[in-house]
């Protein structure tokens, strides 16, 4: 009592500023003594029931803060960051793990192929619940800055509502290249990119003002791809390194709806041929060793060098008859750039006869030195197949293994390289088997996956209550500077240009 009446007289001799401060330094001592004191600390001795999943996941040292959540109800939670050089405490009111961009770019800055543990404390009735901690592994390698990729909804027949956007990956930051309310009635997908850079684009549009646009530079034009010798416009673009040519294969593709069993749809690829597309000349070849009666042939895919093509096929089948039955093979041929022409020998790099299975979505890292594909039970498009994988195929050795810390018990679909060949997003459906993600893996010098995560997001909670799949994912080294009104407008108000198609014999 004769303590807190001197205290009392002190303060009332001191000028108010003074006044206040010490009134604020007494409720901080106060209020850290009652927290140090109230909460009893049990340990819950096993790992945090958190979404997105993080742990043992190797991540870039550019991308954004990987915020989480805590499934187990909570008042609040505190964490204890620490790697070699940084120890840090934060507390976080309510059941959510939110970092400031500026604090997480610093923690990655001094992080750089260093191990970062997360321990996380629940905050429940005054006691402090202690979960094992969360470790995370922080590569040397950056990943490029932008992701670009087409969110639509999983119902099999809605595609009126849609969008290609493009996600600055060390920041929250999403911006429309084109959209549904730019376009209305309009279905856009295959955006494709040379050489990972944005001056060279294509995406095609379908129904409404139908067409290629192709972007070279500033320069944009609107091409007609299905000619007169074709059954179909042209799809599911490969350009060639040196931005001239873009493989393409042209493909009859249906949806079919299981009355019963697990498996929702499938897509079967009819009939499909390859051609390639001289973006200067507006011209397609093709040839007998890539577009043949007796064959399905596609997803194309050009070397680093530009001097090999690679796809996929199996021999022509009537579907959907023949769907189990059809299973594609990776193959290669040579291709002359000077001239824009294949060679006439194809060789075999994964036989569907020896494996088994099919065969999909060929990808070659830009170093040269490994080929990513996915692997299925039968088929072409392997969105709805959930034993769908990843493998890597190495082109210096010819080993050939599947990326097991990287796949799930769900479909792992399409698929992109980094520009450093160290990282891969992918899409995957194995948070509830319906959405498509993003998600990101590290591959390291000797072809080793690492465990991945999913693409972080501002609110951790959003991905539960978002309604589209994220579609087509396309890493690229800088932002695609397109207006969303110039693409309208090119596909609105040009007639289009009309390509041409010869065959060699």
């Amino acid at each position: 009592m004769l303590i807190l009446t001197g205290i009392i007289y002190i303060l009332n001799r001191m000028k108010k500023q003074s006044y206040i401060f010490l009134l604020v330094l007494l409720l901080a001592l106060s209020a850290c003594k009652y927290r140090h004191n109230a909460f009893e600390v049990i340990g819950k001795n096993r790992m945090p029931d958190i979404f997105p999943v993080l742990h043992q996941a190797t991540i870039p040292p550019n991308i954004a803060p990987l915020n989480f959540m805590l499934n187990d109800s909570c008042n609040s939670i505190e964490i204890e960051l620490q790697t070699s050089e940084i120890f840090l405490v934060e507390s976080f009111i309510g059941n959510k793990v939110k970092f400031s961009q500026k604090q997480w770019r610093e923690i990655l800055n001094q992080s750089s192929g260093d191990t970062l543990s997360i321990t996380v404390y629940a905050i429940i009735d005054e006691v402090k619940h202690k979960y094992d901690p969360i470790h995370l592994y922080v590569a040397p390698e950056p990943i490029d800055d932008f992701l670009v990729y087409r969110l639509i909804m999983p119902g099999f027949q809605t595609w009126n509502e849609m969008g290609i956007y493009q996600r600055k990956l060390s920041t929250f930051d999403e911006k429309p290249i084109l959209n549904s309310k730019v376009m209305p009635g309009t279905c856009m997908n295959c955006h494709s990119f040379a050489g990972k850079e944005s001056e060279h684009m294509m995406l095609h549009l379908r129904e409404n003002f139908g067409g290629t646009v192709i972007k070279t530079g500033d320069a944009l034009k609107k091409v007609h791809t299905k000619t007169e010798q074709t059954f179909a416009s042209a799809g599911f673009p490969y350009w060639h390194p040196s931005g001239k040519y873009i493989a393409f294969s042209i493909n009859s593709v249906r949806q079919i709806f299981h009355a019963k069993g697990h498996v929702r749809a499938h897509a079967l690829d009819m009939k499909s041929d390859m051609a390639i597309y001289n973006v200067e000349e507006n011209d397609f070849f093709t040839s007998p060793v890539i577009s043949s009666d007796e064959s399905f042939e596609a997803f194309p895919c050009f070397s680093p060098d530009g001097e090999t093509l690679y796809f996929v096929t199996a021999p022509a089948g009537e579907l959907p008859r023949d769907q189990t039955e059809m299973k594609y093979s990776l193959v290669a041929v040579s291709f002359d750039p000077h001239t824009g022409r294949t060679g006439s020998r194809v060789d075999t790099l994964i036989s569907a006869r020896e494996t088994g299975q099919s065969v999909s979505i060929p990808r070659v890292s830009p170093n040269g030195k490994l080929l990513l594909i996915t692997q299925f039970d039968y088929g072409n498009f392997p969105a709805y197949n959930p034993e769908a994988d990843l493998y890597l195929y190495n082109l210096e050795t010819d080993d050939y293994y599947a990326l097991d810390k990287v796949n799930s018990n769900d479909v792992e679909s399409y698929h992109t390289w980094s520009s450093n060949s160290r990282w891969i997003v992918f899409s995957s459906r194995r948070r509830d088997g319906l959405y498509m993600d993003a998600w990101i893996a590290y591959i390291d010098e000797h072809g080793k996956g690492h465990t991945p995560f999913m693409l972080p997001q501002k609110d951790p909670e959003f991905l539960k209550h978002f309604m589209f799949s994220y579609n087509i994912p396309e890493l690229v080294k800088s932002e695609v500077n397109l207006n969303p009104y110039d693409i309208a407008a090119v596909a609105r108000k040009t007639e289009g240009e009309q390509a041409g198609y010869s065959i060699s014999h």
